[in-house]
């Protein structure tokens, strides 16, 4: 199951949406957490898989979205 995990960045001062080792763009400013979250579901192209999201220390994950593979994009479940 393909995984995308959203962090933070402390060297942009944002959000990253973490794919693949070297795939991890950045969402800098104040809803940069959203637009990571956004980013990630939008990758998937009706695959399944999960995005976790990251607490703001970046040590656990405090919501997992689940995406189906169809036109849904998930539902967040808090942890």
């Amino acid at each position: 199951m393909r995984i995308v995990e959203i962090r933070p960045s402390k060297r942009l001062r944002g959000w990253s949406a973490l794919e693949a080792p070297g795939v991890a763009p950045a969402f800098p400013g104040l809803n940069g957490k959203q637009y990571a979250i956004d980013y990630a579901r939008g990758r998937f192209g009706g695959s399944r898989g999960e995005i976790h999201v990251y607490d703001d220390a970046g040590h656990s994950v405090i919501e997992k979205i689940a995406i189906d593979g169809g036109s849904h994009y998930g539902q967040p479940t808090t942890i």
